[in-house]
């Protein structure tokens, strides 16, 4: 995707030396609050984008497969926060239900990182006695095992080819502007 632009900002800039202007460009990360966009079919929670599967249950592999053709990953909660904030919308919305993360155990057993970053999972939110690797097959982890309204520290390994919904997350925007003098 950049070289695509890359090709248009060159275009621009001769553009520019020819009529005599200049032409300051902005990279940030985001979107700003006063640019009202549709984020469809993501909703924005905190300042991540995340699309939540409401009807529609598959394996682990297939969620990943369905959340990378929209251009995402499945979920990995990066800080409490966010895990904090997926779960109070979710609880707000009265969306209960069990929901795949990114989380697994695939490469190392009994080491379980997020699948779309490669960092290790360590944030304290299983459930407790978890993960177990139950009859030696809970590889990929899953949210809201036993969740309630006041206790969503609910992670849990599960076997993969179990059917649920999913969650994805997509990259953050980012927003370029262009200042012509």
């Amino acid at each position: 995707m950049y070289r695509k632009y890359t090709g248009v900002l060159a275009l621009l800039g001769l553009l520019s030396l020819a009529a005599g202007y200049r032409i300051t460009s902005n990279v940030m990360d985001g979107v700003p609050k006063f640019i009202n966009i549709n984020p469809a079919p993501f909703v924005k929670i905190g300042d991540g984008y995340y699309y939540i599967e409401t009807k529609l249950e598959s394996n682990w592999f297939d969620a990943y497969e369905a959340c990378r053709r929209m251009g995402a990953e499945l979920i990995a909660f990066e800080t409490i926060e966010e895990w904090d904030l997926v779960n109070k919308y979710l609880i707000k919305n009265n969306i209960y239900a069990i929901y795949w993360t990114s989380g697994n155990d695939l490469a190392n057993e009994g080491k379980h990182v997020w699948h779309s970053t490669g960092e290790p999972l360590t944030l304290k939110i299983w459930y407790p006695g978890e993960p177990n690797h139950q009859n030696g097959e809970g590889q990929c982890d899953e949210l809201g095992y036993r969740g309630t309204s006041t206790n969503y520290n609910v992670l849990n390994d599960r076997r993969c080819s179990f059917k649920s919904r999913y969650i994805c997350e997509a990259p953050q925007p980012r927003t370029a502007s262009f200042i012509i003098w």
